[in-house]
């Protein structure tokens, strides 16, 4: 879908009492801070490309602020959701989350919010029923991100996953740097999971680079990163009381912390590699 398109047809005139006012706003990368300051860099990281928002008004009830952005492809618009992902449904788009008037969704290349504060039982109900008509008018479904296959089934936490492509994201469960030491740049992909395992919850990070140099760079500066010798494959105990292990299959990096010992950590590790190995058959 063009950016362009997003433009006309996705926003129905009434819903519930609540009708579209006139106005139209239009942010493209360069001026998304004017809307969204402090934000922003968070959109255009996951690829976004152009914003379009909308208001519904009814007399004497709060407003509802509609917002589709086009993240450029269903990954972006997959990443950006499962940013602040905590308890997801499919009831509404791909995937969906409504709390306290914000409702959040994604569907193919977009991802839609809708907010109307402070909510009442009617707003909540116009807004759930603008989700579902503006997911409706939306594109076709968007192929989820193969990545996510990597991801052991056993005891994953499925709301802690986060997916990205620059490394600011990087930090987001555990301080892993300040610079890009894991080279996650173009042709990259990185995953974030927590899982459940006897009372712990420990931390796997997978990257895939483009080529096996810059795998094997990445593999390198993340164990030099955490004090494992060079040559070394064990796991390693942190200051924190978390071991840390990391190894390479194929392209991807793969690492795991965990509060449970070196064996757990060693483990969790190994079916992670071995799901790799299956992945690329």
């Amino acid at each position: 879908m063009a950016a362009a398109e997003i433009e006309a047809g996705f926003f129905p005139s009434e819903v519930h009492g609540w009708a579209l006012a006139p106005e139209v706003e239009t942010y493209a990368a360069d001026d998304l801070y004017k809307y969204i300051d402090g934000a922003s860099e968070l959109y255009i990281s996951h690829g976004f490309r152009k914003l379009l928002t909308r208001r519904y008004e009814r007399t004497g009830w709060p407003v509802i602020t509609a917002d589709l952005f086009d993240m450029g492809d269903s990954g972006g618009a997959f990443g950006i959701f499962a940013h602040s992902q905590e308890n997801p449904d499919q009831e509404i788009g791909q995937d969906s989350e409504y709390l306290d008037g914000l409702l959040r969704f994604w569907q193919g290349q977009c991802y839609v919010s809708l907010l109307c504060s402070p909510e009442t039982p009617e707003s909540r109900t116009a807004v759930l029923e603008l989700g579902r008509r503006i997911a409706r008018l939306l594109p076709r479904e968007g192929e989820r991100p193969k990545v996510l296959a990597l991801l052991p089934e056993r005891g994953l936490i499925a709301p802690s996953v986060r997916y990205f492509r620059h490394h600011a994201w990087q930090n987001a469960y555990v301080f892993i740097a300040s610079e890009n030491i894991l080279e996650i740049g173009p042709g990259c992909e990185a995953l974030l999971a927590r899982y459940d395992q006897g009372g712990q919850r420990p931390i796997v990070l997978l990257v895939l680079h483009p080529s096996l140099a810059a795998a094997e760079q990445a593999c390198a500066a993340l164990k030099r990163r955490f004090g494992v010798p060079a040559g070394g494959g064990a796991a390693i105990k942190l200051a924190d009381n978390k071991y840390f292990i990391a190894g390479l299959e194929k392209t991807i990096v793969a690492a795991v912390w965990h509060g449970g010992g070196a064996a757990p950590a060693r483990e969790l590790l190994s079916v992670l590699l071995a799901k790799i190995i299956a992945f690329n058959k």
